[in-house]
């Protein structure tokens, strides 16, 4: 899968609307500075590698530093895995969405998958020392600690799980 990333003359972010955005209040200023961009892969995990690239561009584009990207890649990768797994059941014919929205001094993620969604606050937490061997569950607690889990949409079609991130 290739993309193409422009906006306001340079090669970077597809802008995807003027600011009728779905960004979660009070993030949303409706200050039309707001610049979207949208990624739609399949459900394989070998399809991280295009997120990746596409994340790479879209931090360059944003002028975010080399370690708030490297943080970005992996709560995104976190989450993308657990989208293909938990969400999609590991079917290729589902897709997982990414949708990036950036302001001036924050970054909004949505990560869209086909499952029936969880709840985060019931997963068991990983640095309890009863679930220290325990050999999953630390993806949440991993995202948790880069971005704020601030929403969790379910319906009919997918679940989408929003983060917040203060740039750096």
């Amino acid at each position: 899968m290739s993309f193409v990333l422009k906006n306001e003359g340079k090669s970077c972010c597809i802008p995807l609307c003027p600011c009728g955005c779905s960004v979660v209040q009070p993030f949303c200023y409706g200050t039309h500075q707001m610049k979207h961009s949208e990624i739609v892969l399949s459900g394989r995990y070998s399809e991280y590698n295009t997120l990746y690239d596409f994340i790479l561009n879209f931090s360059e584009c944003e002028g975010y530093s080399r370690a708030f990207t490297d943080s970005l890649q992996l709560s995104m990768k976190e989450a993308y895995v657990n989208a293909v797994k938990h969400g999609n059941a590991e079917r290729d014919d589902l897709t997982v969405s990414c949708r990036f929205t950036a302001a001036a001094n924050w970054l909004q993620v949505s990560i869209r998958d086909c499952g029936p969604g969880f709840n985060p606050d019931d997963l068991p937490n990983p640095a309890d020392p009863v679930n220290r061997l325990t050999l999953s569950g630390r993806g949440v607690y991993i995202i948790r600690s880069i971005a704020e889990i601030i929403g969790l949409e379910r319906n009919n079609d997918g679940s989408t799980l929003m983060l917040h991130y203060i740039p750096y």
